[in-house]
Parts: structure tokens; C-alpha cells; sequence
């Protein structure tokens, strides 16, 4: 029987969190070669690794009682199989510290949680 896949989808806004500055390609690039490192895509082809170039609008609160900030992400689809859903944790952690942001929405099968990361969880690259 073939290992079942379950689809885990996961946001990155275009600009760094403390000076809204867009990041450079090389945080870019070594977010899709840890992700091809680390669900490499083997015999299935590429439909295991989704970057939607369309820009998804959003919006977050960083303070209670302050009005919502207005954002835009890149919309990322992986298909892996289900004990590797910790590794896209991990992975998250380091693409938040590279990409300067204080949390990272990730969903797996319908369940979101917003991975944070300290300086020990390093960075990508």
C-alpha cells in the first residue's frame, strides 16, 4: 500500500516583521531547497511542493486593542506523509527566524497552529 500524504499548507509574508522591508531571494531560495531537502519529492513528481506567486492579502493583530495589520503572503501546499508533519514544524521555526517573523500559520488537515521560534532553533540556508 502506498504511504498516504495529508496536505499541510503554510503562509509566508513577502516583508520581514520589524521594518517591512521586502526579504532578499536568497531567504527565498533557501526556503525551497530546505523544503525539497527535506520532503524530497522521490518518484511523485512535483505535485508534493505548491508556491502560489499570487499574492494572498491578510491581516494579524500584534497587540490586543490595536487595529489589525494588513499583510501579504506566499501560499505554500506540501503534500507529506503524516510523520513528517513535525519536520514542517521544525523547518517553520528556522523560515521564522530567517524570515523575521514572530509567528508562522501553518494548517494540517484542517488544524492551524502558529509555530514560533526562538535564536536556537536557527535559520534556514
Amino acid at each position: 500500500m502506498d504511504e498516504r500524504l495529508v496536505q499541510c499548507e503554510f503562509f509566508v509574508p513577502i516583508v520581514r516583521n520589524s521594518d517591512k522591508k521586502p526579504h532578499q531571494p536568497s531567504a527565498w531560495i533557501a526556503l525551497g531547497n530546505e523544503i525539497r531537502r527535506v520532503f524530497p519529492a522521490g518518484h511523485s513528481g512535483p505535485e508534493t511542493f505548491y508556491r502560489g506567486d499570487s499574492l494572498v492579502p491578510g491581516e494579524y493583530e500584534d497587540r490586543p486593542q490595536e487595529p489589525p495589520i494588513s499583510d501579504e503572503s506566499r501560499r505554500y501546499l506540501l503534500a507529506i506523509s503524516e510523520p513528517k508533519v513535525d519536520d514542517l514544524r521544525q523547518l517553520l521555526r528556522k523560515a521564522a527566524n530567517t524570515f523575521d517573523q514572530k509567528a508562522m500559520y501553518r494548517a494540517v488537515k484542517g488544524y492551524v497552529e502558529f509555530v514560533t521560534a526562538t535564536e536556537a532553533d536557527g535559520y534556514l540556508g
